[in-house]
């Protein structure tokens, strides 16, 4: 196997890694705020004693383990990586198969593995590199022999990509399959793919939409669509989850309550998943509107820095793995911090490198293990696109 000369790594973009370790930062404070109850366990006093500390631990172990696979990545070639899409595809879709058939369910999706205990995996989630580390590969070599000129050139492409895509939605997760929809769109966007192509494709996905909503979807599904639409749901019970998200975040105002105030409704069970799907809103409540709008600066520096390696990529196939990423990542913040503001639907996305879960840490220091590769072999010249 090809390894990369170590000279290179003086290339190693430490401003993008720099930028990721201060969120994973951010997000090991935001667990502990987020779980410390508002009681002392075994009648000791002090902070200490009421923060979560299985949970800090275990999510400090995975931005461990997240951060060897990243620095791993760099001992790579990433064009060896694409030489072995295909055998990366295949076992990607094995997995896919297998989570329908013996996989653990939670809160109506069967799409974890069970490994040890109560711990899972989740491949649909590392499903998403192997997607972008194919859908690149794939266009990269059409666009090396005389690029998408129409519908017919990206017939095998789209359906190496309905094939996941349908296992994810079977089992079902929705968030998920969005994701690698916005996988799919940025790359197929990034590779000039034309307006006709892609607007016949959504056309193809909106006028499925009954279909999916009134025989696919499950009840639990329709009811996340219909209070997102129907502000009159908002206090319902299954509406509750997004309402106590809102006055969590409002709650907050300009400078926030403060961390692992006792006070705070996060810490009185009062916001829903608050250290997974809704960490956004207890981590507002805390640090209020201005610390929010640090968080988002530092994933819109997050995008931007991508997007820079991006544009000094050696190869069209760096070019779109890291526009692949990119896509995925303005997916996961847009959606996981809109619905908790109530402006998207509810998915369950993880906020990237904040919310609490192995899979996804795993998952996100992978995708930027790939662009800081890319990184690796950038030119001051951009390529010809």
């Amino acid at each position: 196997m090809k390894l990369f000369n170590r000279t290179q790594f003086k290339s190693f973009d430490w401003t993008l890694f720099a930028i990721i370790a201060v969120l994973c930062v951010v997000g090991l404070i935001s667990i502990m705020n987020a779980t410390a109850s508002p009681y002392s366990d075994y009648g000791q006093s002090g902070l200490l004693s009421r923060i979560d500390w299985e949970t800090v631990l275990l999510q400090t172990a995975w931005i461990a383990v997240g951060m060897v696979l990243l620095f791993g990545m760099q001992m790579l070639d990433y064009q060896v990586i694409g030489d072995h899409a295909r055998l990366l595809y295949i076992i990607s879709t094995v997995l896919l198969v297998l989570v329908l058939v013996m996989g653990y369910t939670s809160r109506g999706t069967q799409g974890w593995f069970q490994i040890i205990g109560d711990r899972t995996i989740q491949p649909g989630e590392l499903g998403k590199i192997v997607l972008i580390i194919v859908m690149a590969r794939m266009f990269s070599k059409k666009l090396d022999t005389g690029g998408v000129v129409g519908f017919r050139d990206i017939i095998d492409v789209l359906i190496l990509f309905v094939l996941p895509f349908g296992l994810i939605m079977m089992q079902p997760d929705w968030g998920t399959a969005f994701v690698y929809a916005c996988i799919f769109f940025g790359i197929m966007f990034a590779a000039g793919v034309g307006w006709k192509v892609i607007l016949s494709i959504i056309g193809s996905g909106v006028a499925a939409l009954p279909v999916v909503y009134f025989v696919v979807m499950s009840d639990w599904q329709r009811e996340r669509i219909l209070n997102f639409f129907d502000t009159t749901r908002a206090t319902s019970d299954s509406g509750l989850n997004v309402y106590n998200s809102k006055i969590a975040i409002g709650s907050g105002g300009l400078f926030g309550k403060g961390l692992f105030n006792e006070t705070n409704l996060s810490s009185l069970n009062y916001v829903p998943e608050k250290h997974t799907d809704f960490i956004f809103s207890a981590t507002v409540e805390a640090i209020g509107f201005i610390g929010g709008l640090v968080i988002i600066g530092l994933y819109v520096l997050l995008i931007f820095r991508a997007l820079h390696i991006a544009s000094q990529a050696p190869d069209k196939f760096g070019y779109l793995m890291v526009i692949g990423v990119v896509s995925m990542e303005i997916f996961h913040i847009f959606e996981n911090i809109g619905m908790t503001m109530g402006v998207m639907p509810v998915t369950g996305i993880p906020l990237p490198f904040m919310s609490y879960g192995g899979s996804s840490m795993v998952t996100n220091m992978l995708a930027f293990g790939l662009v800081l590769n890319v990184g690796l072999k950038r030119q001051s010249a951009p390529i010809l696109r």
